[in-house]
């Protein structure tokens, strides 16, 4: 392991469940520790008062996922305790509620349900759902383009496609899609945006001996962002 400022080490193995949980569940403001900082100066940037920020740092840092620094100009500092943290599949098995596939799952349905009723609210009567049907190896159905520009900055997006597959084209495709969402990472923060979650989901479904091929867009991207 190589050593960062502050003591961070580039790559550290969790072992303990609630360590696990925590990773999960605090996220998105351990993140903000990625350099040496104080609660303080966290709190403006995730909008929570500085001594909640301070709590959650101590229970964090009490689980090893933080590391605690000395005080500098009379104000404690944290630090992520490492870049990367790589947490055994078994630590969190689909059986807790906190565990690998379940809480993923959870936590995307509730976020993508919160957005799509906004953008349903905000489209308004009009809307249509779309399901095209082609041959394998015939003409892709085409979907229709929208004829008017997206009611909101950040409309919910969704796109599905079922289609039979080989092991190796289907991690092929996978992979594809998933790069991405790395590029989108490598990006970082647009100035001046919005937080956005994407995702790539992609599963063998159950097998009813049904063999068509179908395309199931459910978005409210419209055919342009508005001006």
């Amino acid at each position: 392991m190589t050593e960062q400022t502050g003591g961070q080490t580039e790559s550290v193995r969790v072992t303990d469940a609630r360590a696990a949980r925590a990773l999960r569940q605090d996220v998105r403001l351990l993140g903000l520790f990625l350099r040496p900082t104080s609660p303080s100066e966290v709190a403006g940037r995730a909008g929570m008062a500085a001594n909640l920020v301070h709590h959650h740092a101590r229970r964090l840092a009490g689980l090893g996922l933080l590391r605690e620094l000395e005080r500098e100009g009379g104000r404690v500092r944290f630090v992520l305790a490492a870049r990367e943290f790589r947490v055994p599949s078994d630590l969190l098995p689909p059986e807790d509620a906190q565990g690998n596939g379940t809480a993923d799952l959870r936590e995307l349905s509730e976020g993508f349900g919160r957005a799509y009723r906004r953008s349903w609210a905000l489209a308004g009567a009009g809307e249509e759902d779309v399901d095209g049907f082609g041959e394998p190896g015939g003409t892709a159905p085409v979907m229709p383009v929208p004829d008017a520009p997206a009611a909101e900055g950040h409309p919910a997006h969704l796109d599905r496609v079922t289609v039979n597959l080989t092991p190796e084209r289907y991690v092929q495709l996978a992979r594809e899609l998933s790069e991405v969402l790395a590029r989108a990472y490598a990006e970082g923060h647009s100035e001046g945006g919005q937080p956005c979650t994407l995702a790539v989901l992609a599963y063998r479904a159950d097998d009813d001996g049904i063999r068509s091929l179908s395309r199931s867009p459910n978005s409210f991207l419209g055919s342009a962002l508005p001006v």
